[in-house]
């Protein structure tokens, strides 16, 4: 269940179809890298504990980005299931912060995308 509901929301990301801010967002527009993050508020989650087995909802957070050197491209950076406990925003500022790494560590192969024949990418431009 939970897998289709991830499908479901990337390719209504990929159709440019989510709903701002309960969908997605900008991650922090003063500062680069251009960072988005696609929210999932309630992915049903199944645990055990000590045997007994609860069900409940999670928050999950993918954190991507659009490059202008790849268009029609979106890149998922890093994907996290948010925690509601201790100190939220420097929890979520460190997943952030892992984006971010994941974001500079690949720019420079243009995270794998192979380039179309002909364009800058290919040329060097």
């Amino acid at each position: 269940m939970a897998k289709m509901e991830f499908q479901r929301r990337i390719q209504k990301a990929s159709r440019g179809e989510l709903t701002p801010v309960s969908e997605v967002k900008h991650v922090d527009e003063t500062n680069p890298p251009p960072l988005y993050e696609i929210r999932w508020q309630t992915i049903n989650v199944t645990t055990v504990v000590d045997g007994v087995t609860q069900f409940g909802n999670t928050l999950v957070r993918l954190y991507h980005s659009e490059p202008a050197a790849a268009l029609d491209h979106f890149v998922g950076h890093h994907i996290h299931e948010k925690s509601l406990a201790g100190d939220i925003n420097s929890a979520q500022d460190a997943e952030i912060g892992i984006a971010k790494r994941f974001y500079d560590s690949g720019e420079s192969q243009l995270w794998g995308i192979a380039p179309e024949p002909d364009s800058d990418i290919e040329s060097g431009l």
